[in-house]
């Protein structure tokens, strides 16, 4: 396991740290197909422990609540799964893992295979391998690591941290929206006119739904604290695209992320901040600090093993590296998700896939969002003892509001 990975597994003897995937497909559930797809892809992967398959009768939003917050039992396989009706001719399908157990764009590999046993046509589909330390990606320079270690530390500085009513509580909320259909092409204009990508603007609009959230908290505050007026927020990469050899096929943890901060956003134009965003992104990317993180990531875990307080462990992102909120963006326009608009073939077909992201340590605020053609789904995971759903709520509103604003 890399470092990413190691420290994500130590964030489970705090609380679960769950992620998870959502198809809806048509036609009525076979439970016992889907149990022969799972078991029939983890058997490529060398697993041989079941995966159990719950039938659900839940709201979606709930069960996927009560799946963030519901741990594993040490030493079982980090992955679940549940089944529920959604309408009368279609059904849900839900997996649930631990975080370190996998990426996303593994566990979508992995749902894919599960797929096409599913519907009996995967004779074509290459089997997943299981990650070897020859398939990292990851070209380690320990100087400019270092720089930029040295680098994030001091954006951060005046990077406004959110108050966590008891930083050992790690409860997670969720709730998953939509744009209307549409609005995901009015963005990319957007976007194409700025010079930007999909990507910058909606750390842009998140980075100014956020500052309005923090600067009405800090008029409440009775007496000001330090000053830190700058929204610092992740953002997901996938380092398989960074290698030279063809990833597709193996199933491992390949997640990097790099950082985006601004100074009172909330202040600022949009079309200004898209252009920021894009010229900071662009810089990240150029100086390859989605690979750099690494380094961080490996003193990080230092000081975890280092520690034996629960509590200091808890706070130590927050206080170090404060971030407001993370965001994990999937365009699968065109993938094997994207099935609704093919000719109808005999069989079982994905009408939408969305993803769920942890919160925890790292970042107490999650924007997931997936892109299939014209749809474009939000799901937003939430400490609650950083966030109110209230709150997030009305974080997630003002993100929406400004997305669909675009001109």
């Amino acid at each position: 396991m890399n470092d990413f990975q190691q420290l994500m597994r130590q964030w489970t003897a705090l609380a679960p740290y769950n992620a998870g995937h959502v198809m809806r497909l048509s036609g009525a559930p076979d439970l016992e197909r889907w149990r022969a797809a799972f078991t029939a892809v983890l058997k490529t992967l060398e697993m041989t422990e079941p995966v159990p398959i719950e039938l659900s009768t839940l709201e979606l939003d709930k069960k996927i609540t009560e799946e963030l917050n519901r741990p594993f039992v040490p030493g079982t396989l980090p992955l679940r799964a549940f089944v529920m009706s959604d309408q009368r001719d279609s059904h849900l399908l839900g997996v649930i893992y631990d975080h370190w157990f996998a990426d996303s764009p593994s566990l979508r590999a992995f749902m894919r295979r599960v797929f096409v046993h599913y519907r009996g046509n995967d004779k074509n589909l290459s089997p997943l391998r299981v990650a070897t330390n020859d398939d990292d990606p990851v070209e380690h320079s320990g100087f400019g690591a270092f720089l930029s270690c040295v680098r994030n530390y001091l954006r951060h500085r005046r990077a406004c941290r959110i108050h966590l009513r008891d930083p050992l509580d790690f409860g997670a909320g969720f709730f998953s929206t939509r744009l209307p259909d549409g609005a995901i092409d009015h963005i990319r204009a957007f976007a194409k006119k700025h010079r930007a990508t999909v990507n910058d603007v909606f750390l842009a609009t998140a980075s100014q739904a956020l500052g309005k959230f923090m600067m009405e908290q800090r008029k409440s505050e009775p007496t000001p604290r330090a000053k830190r007026d700058r929204v610092a927020i992740a953002t997901a990469v996938d380092l398989k695209l960074l290698s030279a050899k063809n990833l597709d096929d193996v199933f491992g943890f390949f997640v990097g992320y790099f950082t985006v901060v601004h100074e009172r956003p909330e202040m600022r134009s949009l079309p200004e901040l898209v252009g920021a965003t894009a010229l900071e992104t662009s810089a990240s990317k150029s100086r390859a600090h989605a690979l750099e993180f690494t380094l961080g990531l490996r003193i990080a875990r230092w000081i975890w093993d280092w520690s034996s307080r629960p509590r200091f462990k808890a706070q130590l992102f927050q206080k170090g590296l404060p971030f407001l909120a993370g965001i994990s963006n999937v365009n699968l326009t065109g993938s094997w998700a994207d099935q609704k608009k093919l000719p109808a073939p005999c069989g079982t077909m994905v009408l939408d896939y969305c993803r769920i992201s942890p919160v925890g340590p790292l970042v107490p605020l999650v924007f997931t969002l997936t892109t299939i053609r014209d749809r474009l789904s939000l799901c937003v995971t939430y400490r609650t003892t950083a966030f109110s759903r209230p709150q997030s709520q009305g974080i997630a509103t003002e993100l929406m509001e400004h997305l669909q604003r675009l001109e």
